[in-house]
């Protein structure tokens, strides 16, 4: 679904300051449409307000049974207007979005348990899979 050379978003939503653009998730981007919601995995359509670039916004999180810090995963990977449409109308499964990584950037937030909070501009293929 997609074209290679396609660009994303703007600098508001896909500028090089992974904190900023994280930090803009509640006030720059319009929540569009939950495709799954669950209480340890969810994935919802977001747009830019900016420039109406959508994203998949990709949440997962492990329950950890002996310590209680729970490790959560956020990444937020651009889509193309169809790859959005696909998703929102199941032709498009969630867990079939890491493979749209290659050759696009995507903003990772990792919190693993006992461990540092990470966030980061990324490229390629990611593992999507659902919490518990």
């Amino acid at each position: 679904m997609h074209e290679p050379g396609t660009e994303f978003g703007c600098a508001s939503c896909y500028g090089e300051d992974a904190q900023a653009v994280y930090g803009r998730q509640r006030e720059g981007f319009a929540h569009e449409t939950a495709v799954v919601a669950d209480s340890h995995f969810a994935v919802s359509v977001r747009r830019c307000l900016a420039c109406r670039q959508r994203f998949a916004w990709i949440w997962t999180e492990f329950t950890d049974w002996s310590g209680g810090d729970d490790a959560s995963y956020v990444t937020i990977l651009p889509l193309t207007d169809a790859e959005a449409a696909a998703l929102t109308a199941g032709t498009l499964a969630p867990l079939d979005l890491g493979p749209l990584g290659e050759g696009r950037r995507h903003l990772h937030s990792d919190r693993p348990s006992s461990g540092p909070f990470r966030l980061h501009w990324d490229t390629g293929p990611f593992p999507v899979q659902e919490g518990h």
